[in-house]
Parts: structure tokens; sequence; C-alpha cells
């Protein structure tokens, strides 16, 4: 609805009783010009003041203020969905004036001047542009260039507004003082009072009993006062002390001192905690924000979980010309240790630890370098105390999932003309209980070539591994071979594309060589196998289109061929029936691995094959020429067994199952994609998935369903059988709430893996997300029966414009909930 000017506050754009300003016949012109100067210093002066507001008052705010159905359409798209309305400024398109060429008019009711005075009464209006000035009585003394006005005093600058009872400046020292005092912000969405509000020399804006809100008018739903605010419009920051903040009008916050940002620029001061309950417990956190310099920031966070002790959590961040870097720090320096834990331990519970009294940290460091430059780098190292630490404490103020391993690697590198070159370091930390650690790569150096002659082309690889291994973690005692691995594969191949389709012939040779730590083998076991193949194969494919072009036929036909290499030196080298094994598995079959030149990852194997591929594709398009859906179908036939394998065992069947994937675009805001595995032998599903994504300005929705049947692996493990249900949303509940939520099941052992229910309320000038979650701890898990459940409820309140809450609840909506985007 539409709310009456008071009748306290001015005109912007009249002066009711005013007449056009007029000096008398009997005054000479000599004293008019030199008034006419003063004037216009008088106008820069209070011009001055004006634009150095950064927030906004309760009246100026009644009459800047347009509900949401008197605002243009391009207001509209600014405007969030929660708001009923904005601050505009009357002159908002109006181009900055120029002083020197913009005309001065000065109108007012009464007029008197003589040697010492300048007063103007009666209803007072100068305007340069869209600068303004009104005021009831405006008197001005030419000996001390002080100029003291009356009478609901109004000041516009463009984008800002000031009002107050009186007004008082002083030319000479830059400064001016209003009594009973509002402004108002109109970009920033700031408002505020003040019993006396000063500006000083150096540009800052002191409020004496002042408050301020980005809330909406006669909306106090937060709320910061306090006895002495200061407000820098330059650096957008705020000081106050003896200051209450007030939410709901409850004071919920009291510091004799606080340093807060103005808006949303980036700015030093506290963030708004982030609350939860985790299993039963209270879990409160108080990020403190400092704005270093303009490429480096700091958030500081104390925090206390009950049962646990007081901790603290530390993120610093960089930004260079050429690099970023982030560190993390999260420590508790002495746990109080979780009782139901320590007695479920007491009781004899193998699969937990206790950690009371211990001192317990978790510290993550992120960089990547090269930017705009021939060379890059890229380091990602965590790092935590125990194994416990992420599911007991994970961060609540940075994001750091809860992984089941940290890595720790450093890659270098540099691109030349034709050539790759790379340095890179690996390992990687396990958190998980019942498996066993990863090899370390220290180092793995890697140099590639490539170059081109027309179609023609030719890749040069080169690599070397060192292969290292912490054994203190490892299962049953078996043997931890290391050493070092060298590779090669040349290639040379031609490429030709076309309207009409394609072809792709190409033809290499791959070698590897080992130097295996001798102490490790079997008195008579290789410690120096080397072993080599050559390949070749022909990828081609057609691209038939009916008239109009809406729809394509693509037939497409990969052979492959790879010379047979004996592995046995690779095989059964220890005591105890190892096999050389570094970084080497199956690579997981679907439509895309028809079409590859080899069947695993890593490079411990030399893959032999003869086999053909033939695949279809189907692709619809709109007669826009977007496309609506592609469906593609495949398979492989083997004309030879596969004879190299992660073990001894060979492959003896003569076709793959039949593998297909589809996407379609239902509409602009829906998508749908899956894929599917068939075995046309066992006339079995053997693996499938599906997922429908529906999104809009406020609507998100996702379904996902996963399908994987047991079978036996390469290994000759059985792998797990996956039988998934995955639902999340995003969803609007009228302009103001939001509901989020996900229920990840799994079907086949009928329970949940994680849920999630919430929701998020606007207000337009504070945010409120809340989320009782529930799920699964796969860390724990020695077996299927055994798995326990973390529980807990989260809280988070964000006051826009003060400053943003914690990560914890907006981290797990972006890992959960697909599409999910925080600024939404």
């Amino acid at each position: 609805m539409s709310r009456k000017r008071p009748r306290s506050m001015p005109n912007p754009n009249a002066c009711d009783n005013a007449k056009p300003f007029k000096i008398p016949a009997q005054q000479p012109a000599r004293p008019f010009r030199a008034a006419r100067g003063q004037l216009i210093k008088l106008l820069s002066m209070l011009l001055i003041v004006g634009n150095s507001s950064g927030a906004r008052s309760e009246t100026a705010a009644e009459m800047d203020w347009q509900p949401r159905n008197l605002l243009t359409p391009a207001q509209l798209q600014l405007l969030k969905p929660a708001c009923h309305g904005a601050y505009v400024d009357p002159f908002d398109n109006s181009p900055a004036p120029d002083p020197a060429n913009t005309l001065i008019e000065i109108e007012a009711g009464s007029a008197d001047m003589n040697e010492t005075h300048i007063e103007l009464g009666k209803g007072v209006r100068v305007q340069q542009g869209p600068r303004v000035i009104q005021a009831e009585h405006m008197l001005f003394n030419k000996a001390t260039e002080k100029a003291a006005m009356t009478g609901d005093v109004y000041i516009r600058q463009a984008g800002s507004l000031i009002t107050g009872e009186s007004a008082s400046v002083n030319m000479v020292g830059n400064e001016a003082e209003f009594t009973n005092g509002s402004f108002v912000a109109h970009e920033t969405h700031m408002r505020g009072t003040a019993g006396r509000l000063a500006h000083e020399a150096s540009g800052k804006l002191v409020l004496e009993d002042g408050t301020f809100t980005s809330c909406e008018p006669n909306d106090k739903a937060w709320l910061l006062a306090g006895k002495n605010l200061t407000i820098d419009p330059e650096s957008l920051q705020g000081y106050g002390r003896d200051v209450v903040v007030y939410v709901g009008g409850l004071p919920v916050l009291y510091t004799p001192y606080i340093r807060f940002p103005i808006g949303n620029t980036r700015q030093s001061g506290l963030l708004t905690p982030s609350i939860g309950t985790v299993d039963g417990g209270l879990d409160i956190a108080q990020p403190w924000y400092w704005n270093i310099a303009p490429n480096q920031d700091a958030t500081i966070t104390p925090r206390y979980v009950a049962g646990r002790g007081a901790m603290l959590e530390l993120e610093y961040r960089h930004l260079g010309y050429t690099s970023e870097n982030i560190v993390q720090f999260s420590t508790l320096p002495k746990d109080s240790g979780d009782e139901d834990n320590e007695a479920l331990i007491a009781s004899g519970d193998e699969t937990l630890t206790s950690h009371k009294d211990e001192t317990r940290w978790l510290m993550q460091f992120d960089h990547r370098g090269g930017f705009q430059q021939p060379w890059y780098s890229d380091i990602n190292y965590g790092e935590v105390s125990d194994i416990d630490f992420l599911r007991e404490l994970p961060a609540a103020s940075f994001n750091v999932a809860n992984e089941t391993y940290l890595t720790q690697a450093a890659r270098f590198g540099y691109d030349f003309t034709n050539w790759h070159v790379s340095a890179n370091v690996y390992n990687a930390q396990n958190l998980l209980v019942d498996v066993d650690d990863s090899y370390r790569r220290l180092p793995q150096i890697q140099a590639e070539g490539n170059y081109r002659l027309g179609d023609f082309g030719t890749s040069l690889y080169h690599e070397y591994v060192h292969f290292g291994h912490s054994d203190t973690h490892r299962l049953n005692g078996n043997t931890i071979i290391t050493g070092e691995r060298a590779r090669i594969d040349y290639q040379l191949n031609y490429q030709r594309d076309a309207s009409w389709g394609f072809i792709r012939p190409s033809m290499g040779v791959q070698g590897m060589s080992y130097q295996l730590d001798q102490d490790q083998l079997r008195s008579d076991a290789d410690n120096k196998p080397a072993l080599s193949t050559h390949y070749a194969s022909l990828d081609s494919g057609l691209v038939f289109e009916n008239s109009n072009g809406q729809q394509t036929l693509e037939p497409r036909l990969f052979y492959l061929f790879r010379q047979y290499t004996d592995h046995k030196a690779l095989f059964n080298v220890t005591d105890d029936g190892q096999d050389v094994n570094f970084d080497t598995s199956p690579l997981t079959f679907g439509y895309d691995q028809l079409f590859r030149k080899r069947r695993f990852t890593g490079g411990d194997r030399l893959d032999d094959a003869n086999q053909l591929t033939l695949g279809l594709t189907h692709r619809y398009f709109r007669s826009n020429g977007e496309p609506l859906w592609d469906v593609s179908l495949g398979q492989l036939f083997y004309f030879d067994d596969r004879r190299v394998g992660l073990n001894e065992e060979s492959d003896t069947s003569q076709e793959s199952d039949i593998a297909g994937q589809f996407s379609a675009s239902l509409s602009d805001n829906i998508r749908s994609l899956g894929s599917v595995q068939y075995n046309p032998k066992t006339k079995k599903l053997m693996r499938a998935s599906y997922g429908l994504h529906y999104t809009n300005d406020n609507w998100l929705f996702n379904l996902g369903y996963r399908y994987a049947r047991e079978q036996q692996l390469a290994t000759g493990d059985l792998s797990q059988k996956i039988d998934q249900l995955d639902l999340s949303f995003f969803l609007p509940a009228g302009n103001q709430w939001r509901l989020l939520g996900r229920s990840f099941y799994d079907i086949d052992e009928q329970r949940e893996l994680e849920t999630f229910i919430g929701f998020e309320y606007d207000s337009c000038c504070y945010r409120i997300r809340t989320v009782a979650r529930r799920w699964l701890d796969a860390q724990l898990a020695l077996t299927e029966d055994d798995r326990p459940y973390d529980q807990g409820l989260f809280f988070e309140i964000e006051l826009l414009g003060l400053g943003s809450s914690g990560k914890r609840i907006e981290n797990l909506l972006k890992d959960s909930i697909f599409g999910y985007d925080q600024d939404r």
C-alpha cells in the first residue's frame, strides 16, 4: 500500500510558500555577488554532509519508500521476492552536475542581508541539479562562515538523504551537526536515526544515541543501537561503543565495543553466529571477519561444543596477481571427551577411540598459481590430528567436507610451445579404519609433447614415479611392495572431422619398466621387470540428417588392437603372493568406455585387445536448433580373450553388456538424463542411473536413482550392490519462505543414508535457515549392521547489510542439493 508523506517533511519538488529570490533594488550589486559566492560555498559544504551519509532515516524512508506496485519493471528486476518495496532516489537517473556549469536555483519566502549575515526564511530551497537543500529558515554568518538552519532541514544528494529538526555547519572546519537527525542511503538499503548527528572534518558520521538497520520502514526485525556509533563512508565500516543488537525488539547482544561492515561490501566486523545441536549438545560458533587488505582477509571463529569444550577456527585468504591461497586451521586444545562415547568404550566397543584430554586439530592449505602464465602450481594439503576429527567436530566456519581421506598433494608444471612438463607429489591421510592406505607418489614427473602437421599429429608421453608407502595401517600383515616405475606412450594419429562425420586412425607403442625394492620380494622374483606392447585403433562415425535438419542418426564404429604381452613378472612376487599394482584399477563400464583405448586406469598393466565397438546415437532438435534429446546405444564384440588383468585370470566373454545413455531437455526448466547397462545373455539389468532436474528462479527439485547389481570384479572380489534413491528440493512457500530438504535412501538395506529437512525465511533485511539432519556414519563401519547414525539441529541467521552467517548449512545445501546457489 502506498504511504502518505508526513506533514512535517518538506516536499522535495516544491516549497509551498516560497517565491523566487530577488534582491531588492536598493541593494548594491557587489554585495549580492559576494553573497552568492558564499551561498555556493555553503551549498558545496552541505552536499558533502549529505554524501557522507552511510545510513537512513525513519521519516526520510517514509518519503523515499516506494511499494512494489509503484516500481518500474527495471526496479522490480533488482528487488528480492521477499521485499515489499524499495527506497527510490527521485533523481536516480539524473547526471551528476558540473558545479562550474550547472545553474544554482535559490528560492525563499523572505530574505535579509547586511554586512555580517545573510538570512533566508519562510521556506528556503537551494537546488543545483539533483542536489537539494531545504529548511524553514537559514542564517549565514559571513565572519565566522557558519550557517544555522532550522525547521525540517532537508538535504538531498544523489543516492542519499539527511533530515533533522535543525542543523549547524562550520564551513571553516568542514563540520556539521544535526539535531534529531535521520538518514537514508538508497543503494545500500540502510536507514537510521540519531539524537545528535555530527559530520566530522575527516568525513566520518557520528551518531549519539543512534540506530540503524537495513529493514523496511516500520520494520525493526533487527536494529543496532548505541550511545556512540561512527560510520566511515570512505571505508564503509562502522564502529560503536555501548552497542546493543536487537532482534525482534529483544536485546540479544551487548558489547562495549564493536566494529562492523556497512552494506554488502567486504568489511571487518562480527558476523552473525552459527548455532546448532549435535546428538543433543549445543554447538555455537561466532565468526569475526577481518578485511586485512583488498586482496587479503581472514575469518576468526571462536566455537564451543558441548561435551568437547572451547575451540578456535581460523581461515586466511590471499589473492595475488598470479595465485590464490587459502589456509584453514581448527583446534580443540583439550577435548573434554564425549560422555556417550566414553561409556561405549568402557563397555568394550572397539570401533570407537577415546580422545579425552587430547589436543585435536585440523589443517587445510589450498593454493592455485600461474594465472595468465605459462607455468602453474597447485597445492592441496589437508591433515587432521586423528581419523575421528571430521566426524565428531566438522568445521563450522569453512568448507572442509566429511571426507574419507584428506589429500596431501602438490603439482608444478610448465607449458612450452609443444611440450608440457610437470612434477607432482601425492599422499593421502586415510580416515577409514577398514581400508588400507594408498601409495605415496614421491615424486611423479611427467613430460608430454604434442605436434601437429595438418590433420596428422603425434603424442610423446613420458612418466617417472617413485611409489612409497606407510605400512602402519596395512591390513592382515600383507607385504607392501614399493619401488619405481617408468613409462612411455608414443602415438601417431590422424584426425579428419567434417559435417558428414569423422575418421580418426591412430597407432602407437607403450612400454614400462620397474626398479622394485628387493627386500620385499621373493628371492627368485625379478626386481627390474620391463614390458612393452604396440597398438592401433580406428574410430569413425557418420552423421545422417533428415530433410529439415531436426533429427540426426549417427552410427559409430571403433576398432582397437593391442598386442598381448606376458605380465607374469608382475604376479606373485612376494612370499605371501602379492602382485605389483601401485595405482591400477578397472575403468567403470559405461557407454563412454566402449570407445576408450584402455580398460584400466593407472600404469601397471598393458592390456591386450582385439575388439570392435558398434554404437548408434539419435538426436532430435527443436525448430530453434536447441537440443531436445539424444539417445545412444552401443556394444563391444571381442575377437580374442583378454589375457591381461589385475591378476592372472583371463576374460573369455565374446561380447560386452549393452550400454546406453540419454539426456533430454523436456522444457527450459526440466532436464532429464540417465544411463543403462544390460546383459543380453543373462537378460539382467546390471547398472542403471536416472536423474531429473527442475529449476527456475525460485524452484529447485532433483530426483536421482542409482542401481548396480552385485557382480564379481576383476580382482576376484564381489562388488557392492547399489539400490539408492535420492530426492532433494529447495521450494518456495510464499514470497518469504523456502522449504529445503533431502532424503537419500538405500532401498536394498532399507535404511536412510542421509535425511534433512529445514526452512529458510527471508524478510528482506534478514535471513534465517534451520535444518534438522540425520546421517549415517560410514567412517566407523566395520560391519554393515554396526553403522551408527549422527544427528543434529542447525540454525543460522544472517542480518542483511550487517554481516553474513556461518557456512555450515550453506555448505550442506551446496553439497547435497544439486544446483543450489547461495545467492538465489
